[in-house]
């Protein structure tokens, strides 16, 4: 009898192998790219490999490893699965590290009047005559050219830029000896940008006819500054709330903002929209004196600055070559 032993005992099946195919693996999801903080990589985590089938224990590994510093590029990082069988199956997914933001110029200069100098509204309202009004200032590091220069460093972590703070309390864009600060202001360092915001005091006694001469002032500077080889960013002014102290021009603000504009475009220079950045809700940004702005409102003069800066100056972010590293193969 076929299939029987020598007692007629029938055959016993082929024993079922419970793993006849190796593992298959599935990568985890590739990280976002990631920019180095110092140029010299990153640590980047990413998750973890999955695997089903195989002859148990299954063995997972990923090089490089989650955690590792990854170079700048494009690191091809392989994932293995290896059972107990050393029957193995392995998938690969890139990491990207990107160097960190450069500027093409780091030596900043802000040129302005009391708002630049980073002048405290409420202070201001001590006395009531401009004459008498004491000139007290915020601390440098709460002035937007102090904050700007935080932001800058913060986010071109491989330069240094700075941000010097050239305010002039009182002083009016449409003025002869503004223009003469400002060539001298030019010349005591070797400045790559300036940034421009003043006219608040050309419209402050309501007087719309100052105007013009404030725009033809700052025309001067634009110009004066290019041929300089000091390129110019130019600011529209800050609201002012009606009806507070130094708020008396605020319906002037808008007309003057609009010349602004127009300027900067004739001029082919980069506008700095502070007005459009308060928005409709602006008073929380102005100091009690309705002029000047609170802290608040000078964060948000430099995080405009800021941005008109990243999208001006900033070189593109580059990678290097891809590295890949490779470890085992499907057998």
């Amino acid at each position: 009898m076929i299939g029987a032993d020598s007692c007629n005992n029938p055959a016993k099946p082929a024993p079922v192998d419970p793993y006849p195919d190796g593992p298959k693996i599935t990568c985890p999801a590739p990280p976002s790219t990631v920019t180095a903080p110092t140029g010299a990589g990153a640590s980047i985590q990413y998750g973890t490999a999955t695997a089903i089938g195989g002859a148990p224990p299954i063995n997972t590994t990923c090089t490089p490893a989650s955690g590792a510093n990854f170079i700048v590029g494009t690191t091809l990082v392989t994932c293995v699965a290896t059972d107990s069988r050393q029957r193995t199956d392995q998938c690969t997914f890139n990491v990207v590290v990107q160097q960190p933001a450069r500027l093409t110029s780091t030596s900043f200069v802000a040129f302005g009047d009391s708002i630049t100098a980073g002048e405290d509204g409420r202070v201001a309202l001590i006395a009531p005559a401009a004459a008498a009004r004491p000139r007290l200032l915020l601390p440098a590091s709460q002035t937007y050219p102090g904050v700007l220069e935080q932001l800058l460093r913060g986010r071109y972590t491989t330069q240094t830029p700075t941000v010097a703070n050239s305010g002039l309390p009182g002083e009016k864009a449409g003025a002869s000896a503004t223009l003469t600060r400002f060539s001298n202001t030019l010349s005591l360092d070797n400045f790559q940008v300036v940034l421009i915001m003043e006219g608040s005091n050309d419209i402050v006694d309501r007087d719309s006819g100052e105007i013009p001469a404030a725009i033809q002032g700052l025309r001067n500077m634009i110009q004066m500054a290019k041929g300089r080889n000091v390129r110019p960013l130019l600011a529209t002014i800050p609201p002012m709330v009606p009806n507070t102290q130094r708020g008396l021009a605020w319906s002037l603000v808008s007309p003057l903002n609009g010349n602004i504009r127009t300027l900067a475009s004739s001029e082919n220079v980069p506008l700095v929209d502070v007005e459009a950045a308060f928005g409709t809700a602006y008073e929380q940004y102005i100091g009690a004196d309705g002029l000047h702005p609170n802290p608040q409102g000078y964060a948000k003069i430099a995080d405009t600055f800021f941005g008109v800066i990243r999208s001006t100056l900033e070189s593109p972010t580059t990678t290097s070559a891809t590295l890949q590293i490779r470890s085992g193969r499907r057998r």
